[in-house]
């Protein structure tokens, strides 16, 4: 199978063999994740070649399938779990492999995407987000819809008036205290064994990016630290309709990226060197 695709550097359509696509100049990341840690002052290395074979196995069924719904025993494919809103006004996404060795010794496969997928935070047979689904709604739904009145009764007030003011105000300090409560539920868990919450991660609760935590390798690193597997690559691609920076392309390999994942992913990684010497 084929992608077709066009050349950010020259803009020419070509096409290109999957399975040829990591021994080429199209991968644009074939350096190892490596990140520091301030937890035990180390810097942890996982490489991306190990997990390469399997990545463009994924973007295979990717293409071929044109869901993401391909390990499920239903009959019906749900709407919702097709491809084509990647390619739409949504655009693509980032999708991510990790290939590791259970405690029994045994390879294992684990993939996860970006954030969400059409609404879904959990698909079956991809790696979880780092919260509770069933807790993330409970905290969100009444507090965004509180957040949502004091907007409107914000837009039906005088412009200058003190009330309007004061609505705003209270909006701002709701959602502020939202984002602090949501980011209490991130937990995150590494192969030493600890866990913590991503806003002990950031003592003082600011200067969090919207969407830390959501990625594709800190969703991978979690759920293999969960079942106390051992990662041995990780590699992360993009797929679909080019973004609007014109900075992801299909088919091509990216690093993780430094704002969000960058002052996690050393706590994350932090354990792994100790776990290879165990096994």
């Amino acid at each position: 199978m084929a992608l077709l695709f066009s050349c950010p550097t020259c803009s020419q359509s070509m096409s290109y063999p999957i399975s040829n696509m990591y021994d080429s100049d199209i991968s644009l990341s074939t350096s190892p994740l490596s990140n520091y840690c301030s937890h035990c002052g180390c810097d942890h290395v996982l490489p991306r070649e190990p997990a390469m074979a399997a990545a463009r196995k994924l973007m295979t069924q990717l293409a071929g399938e044109k869901c993401i719904d391909f390990d499920s025993k239903a009959t019906l494919l749900r709407k919702e779990l097709k491809t084509d809103s990647l390619y739409g006004k949504a655009r693509g996404k980032m999708f991510g492999v990790l290939f590791c060795r259970t405690a029994n010794g045994e390879e294992q496969i684990l993939k996860a995407f970006s954030g969400q997928y059409n609404g879904l935070w959990e698909v079956d047979g991809w790696a979880p987000p780092l919260f509770d689904v069933q807790e993330f709604a409970t905290l969100t739904q009444p507090a965004e819809q509180r957040i949502k009145t004091l907007g409107r009764e914000a837009e039906d007030t005088a412009l200058s008036s003190d009330r309007r003011s004061r609505l705003l105000k209270k909006r701002k300090e709701l959602s502020q205290q939202l984002m602090k409560e949501i980011h209490r539920l991130y937990r995150l868990h590494n192969f030493r064994g600890r866990k913590i919450s991503l806003l002990e991660l950031f003592p003082d609760g600011s200067g969090i990016p919207t969407g830390t935590g959501d990625c594709c390798a800190p969703k991978l690193l979690n759920f293999a630290a969960r079942k106390g597997f051992q990662p041995l690559g990780l590699a992360e691609f993009y797929w679909g309709r080019t973004n609007k920076s014109a900075t992801r392309h299909e088919g091509y390999f990216y690093p993780a990226c430094l704002d969000k994942c960058g002052p996690i992913l050393g706590f994350l990684l932090c354990g792994l060197e100790e776990q290879q010497c165990r096994n």
